[in-house]
């Protein structure tokens, strides 16, 4: 799997996922008329960095995670082209799925994931959901983005809500669903989840 990453984000074309643009989803949690105010953001998977920057640029202080360094040797890069210091954005390798993931870090007011959890082993997003809890502080939400179950398809097998419910309803309140299409690619169904952490549940 990690030849496959590493192989998309050193080739002559970018990967299909990287498109550059930042989706309205994200540009919706600030940009809207009752938008986050700006706080501490962690983006999971973040790729090349593009919404990374984005909410850094509008006063988040951010941290990008991703375990292709490829991948985040872009990120610096793009940080540094928008005039960004490691005050506002940092990059850091890791694997969301293993038990030392931030082990360090504080606590953020959103955690972002466009297309990493569903790629996950179930054991791999299980941890996922223990760091999330661990991480996202009361209120804070989690807005993740995740291709749906498909009978046809098993790699990776996806999502549905009530999968995002199981894995997450200990810490966590799933108040909204939107379901899509991911057509950067693969022609798959999908949805964007948005949980909000609850000030008890797991630690």
């Amino acid at each position: 799997m990690y030849e496959r990453y590493l192989a998309a984000y050193t080739g002559a074309e970018p990967p299909p996922w990287d498109t550059g643009v930042v989706p309205p989803e994200v540009r919706a949690l600030v940009e809207r008329l009752r938008a986050l105010p700006p706080g501490r953001a962690l983006d999971v998977g973040c790729g090349t960095g593009v919404s990374a920057v984005y909410l850094a640029g509008r006063g988040w202080q951010v941290t990008g995670v991703d375990w292709v360094e490829a991948a985040l040797v872009q990120a610096r890069a793009r940080a540094r082209a928008a005039g960004l210091g490691r005050a506002q954005i940092r990059f850091v390798r890791a694997d969301v799925g293993a038990a030392d993931f931030l082990v360090r870090h504080p606590p953020v007011d959103l955690w972002l994931d466009i297309g990493c959890l569903h790629g996950l082993a179930e054991d791999a997003q299980r941890r996922y959901a223990s760091h999330a809890a661990r991480l996202v502080a009361a209120g804070g939400m989690l807005r993740l983005y995740a291709w749906r179950r498909q009978a046809d398809a098993d790699d990776p097998p996806g999502l549905d809500p009530e999968d995002v419910a199981r894995l997450f309803g200990d810490a966590f309140a799933l108040v909204a669903v939107v379901f899509s299409r991911d057509t950067a690619g693969e022609d798959r169904p999908a949805a964007w989840y948005t949980l909000r952490r609850r000030s008890g549940g797991m630690p």
